[in-house]
Order: C-alpha cells, then structure tokens, then sequence
C-alpha cells in the first residue's frame, strides 16, 4: 500500500518546497500526489473569464508548475501520483466555452503528467445536467486522455462526484457503484487493457450518505486509490479523519470504510487529505500536522491489513488475555485457530481462555520460526518491545474496533451481576 498526503495539506511554499519536503521525509512520509488544481483552478480560471474576459493561459500555468517541479526534483521527491483540475461541485459549469476550456485544461496537464512521469492520474468526470448522453461524452473524453499517455503502464482514474441541486449536494457522476464499476470495465474493454480504474473519495460518501462498505464491496478491485479526507456530511470540505465529530461521534462511517476496504484487500494509494484542517493552523503549527499524519496512516494501514497480516504465518500465537483476545476468538478463531494465548499477569498462567491455554511470555520462545506472535492488546509498542528484547521477530497486531462481531458475552455477565 502506498501513502499518500494531498499535496496542498503537506506543501505550503509552492514556489520553495524545500522546507515542506525535509520535514515530510522527517516524519517518515515519502510521497504527495501533485495537484495540478492548485496551479490551474477551475474556479479561478472559468469565473475570471466571464467576469473580466480573460483567457486560459497554459504557458502562465506551466511555468508555475514547473517551478514547484524543480524543487521536488532537486530533493528527489519527485509524485508518481497526481490528480488534474476539478470544478467546484457548488459551480455551474455547464456552457459550452467552460467545457472547451475544461477539456483544453485537462489534455495540457495530461501532457504534463507524462513529462513528470506520474503513472497515477486522476481525472473528474465530466458531469453536465443538461447532457443527454453523459456515459457517451465520457467515454469519448477518456479515451481521448488515453490517447496522451505513451506508457502502457499509466493508470487514469475517475472518481465518483456529488453535485449541486438547490444548494444541496446530492449524488453525482460515478458515485452508483455499479454504473462506475461499469464504466471501469467498459473503458478497459475499449483499450484492450487496464488503463482505467477508480479513485474512491471517502469525503463524497459521506456528503452523499452511502454506505461506504457496500460501494468498496461492489467496486473491488477496480480501486485503486482512496482518498481520507472528513467532513461534516452536509459542506464540501477537506478534513483530519476523526476531526470531525460532533456530540462525541464522528460524522463519518469510518467503520463501513475500513470493513470494505478490509474484505476487498485494498492496496493502492492511500492518499490523506486534509487541505482545510492544515490551513487553518497557524504557518507555525502547520508542520507539527506532519507526525499525525503518519500516525493516522500507520492507523488505517494497520485496520485495512489486519486480517491480511493474519495470512502470513502458517501458525499464530497470541499475546493477551482480555476482551481483546475473546474478539479474536469470536471473528477469527476458527479461521486463523491460535496455538495458545500469553499474558504478562501471573494469576492468569494456567487458565484458558475461550478454549484456549494461559501461558506465560517465556512459551513464546519455544515456538517454531514460521509461527507468528499477534499482540491482542492495546499496549502495542510496548508489548512489541517485549517481544523484541525476547528475539521473537514475526510480531502481528490485532485490534477489535472494525470486527464484524463484538463479543458481547461480557457485557451481559456484568449487567446479570448489577
């Protein structure tokens, strides 16, 4: 899985990246994925034309870019990932010179991608309410994208849409799960092979109240990249996951998004974008953002392999024996069956636990190489550090807060004793 920070939530100086680029490598992130929208906004660019009569300049747009390029280049930083102008989903765009200049915009920043060498773009849908035959136009301007990228190996993914309808947002291109999986498939069909595929926008679910979990579950394998963003479930906006909460739940399904990614074995891009939480620190706190931000993907990388780390070892032991340690039981007991359970607490050495014996840490060293030792416990680091100190290497966490069951047993036995 690659980690990925929105280039507009990690890179504040677009002229001097340098400083930004020190301190992402610093907090152990090694990858952005280039915004072509913050050097050519759509916005921008269409009301300013009909405003003041101005025209698309892409010479103007280029040099900005290429500015900002130098300096990644020169730090060795350089985007495999990057995504092209979008319009505004509150913006009516739907005359016929604001899709001349969409299309003009889009081809320029295609062209520059493969100057780049970004072997992931994504591109928005065109979305017009008057047209009549909108799986047509964009099956024409795909292909026609297509047609710029010389390497067989690029990916060119659509993401799915909310738009404007009365001041609210409403579903929109590509967020059916079905007619973008059909889409996906039409368009690789068209080609011969997989050049296209799908970026899915957690932020857009959200704003369009789907479930999360059925449309990963539908689309599979066609995602290839997700991006992590929050909001409020009503405005368009680009939050800290788990930022957003309100009476002390968060607004976003969380749980749905990790459950689907999680069943499909998602491993593409894992892009975090969080532009509004970002700029409205101080410049002086924007950087501390950076250390979350690895926490937050270590986080979600940790959620979405669970069940995939399970696989890799022929054999597991576990370490814990609490709650924890009965969820495992519950969800994957049979599944991944456990040698035995540890626990550093000595009254518990000797009992079982779901069927399971007790022992101490010191069993663990007698188990055989190929046997994994999963931490059912939130003290991860300094259980892992235990384990370390003990020689053992094969070290495998488990967390509960995404199961698809909870063990319940527990909370009924201490309601029977009240």
């Amino acid at each position: 899985m690659k980690l990925v920070c929105a280039m507009a939530s990690v890179i504040y100086n677009d002229e001097n990246p340098r400083q930004s680029i020190h301190r992402l490598r610093a907090a152990g992130i090694h990858e952005i994925m280039f915004d072509f929208g913050v050097f050519a906004p759509l916005h921008e660019i269409l009301t300013g034309r009909e405003r003041n009569g101005k025209k698309y300049r892409p010479q103007a747009k280029r040099r900005a870019y290429q500015k900002c390029m130098e300096g990644l280049r020169e730090k060795d930083f350089l985007p495999s990932i990057a995504r092209l102008p979008f319009i505004d989903s509150q913006m009516d765009s739907d005359s016929p010179g604001d899709r001349e200049i969409f299309l003009q915009i889009q081809t320029d920043c295609m062209e520059a991608c493969t100057q780049i060498g970004c072997k992931t773009i994504i591109v928005q849908p065109l979305q017009h309410s008057s047209s009549k035959n909108l799986w047509e136009e964009n099956r024409d301007f795909f292909l026609a994208l297509a047609s710029r990228c010389p390497d067989s190996d690029t990916r060119i993914l659509f993401t799915n849409q909310c738009r404007s309808q009365n001041g609210h947002l409403v579903r929109g291109v590509c967020s059916d799960a079905v007619t973008a999986a059909a889409w996906v498939d039409g368009l690789n069909r068209e080609v011969g092979m997989q050049r296209f595929g799908f970026c899915l926008d957690l932020g857009v679910c959200n704003l369009c109240g789907q479930d999360i979990q059925r449309m990963t579950s539908v689309l599979g394998e066609r995602i290839c990249a997700v991006i992590l963003t929050e909001n409020d479930g009503q405005h368009m906006s680009r939050l800290l996951p788990f930022t957003c909460a309100q009476k002390n739940q968060d607004t976003m399904d969380w749980l749905g998004a990790v459950r689907g990614l999680r069943e499909t074995a998602f491993d593409g891009d894992l892009i975090l974008e969080a532009t509004d939480t970002a700029l409205s620190f101080s410049p002086l706190l924007r950087y501390e953002l950076f250390p979350m931000y690895k926490a937050l993907f270590d986080y979600f990388v940790l959620q979405i392999n669970m069940e995939k780390d399970l696989k890799k070892y022929k054999r597991v032991a576990l370490f814990g024996a609490g709650n924890m340690c009965r969820n495992y039981m519950k969800c994957y007991g049979e599944k991944y069956p456990p040698l035995f359970t540890c626990d550093n607490n000595p009254r518990l050495w000797g009992t079982e636990l779901e069927g399971l014996a007790v022992k101490e840490p010191e069993a663990l060293k007698d188990l055989p190489q190929d046997c994994g030792v999963i931490i059912c416990n939130t003290y991860y680091h300094e259980i892992a550090a235990q384990l370390q100190e003990m020689g053992i290497q094969n070290i495998g966490y488990f967390n509960d807060e995404y199961m698809p069951s909870y063990y319940y047993d527990r909370l009924q036995r201490e309601a029977e004793q009240c």
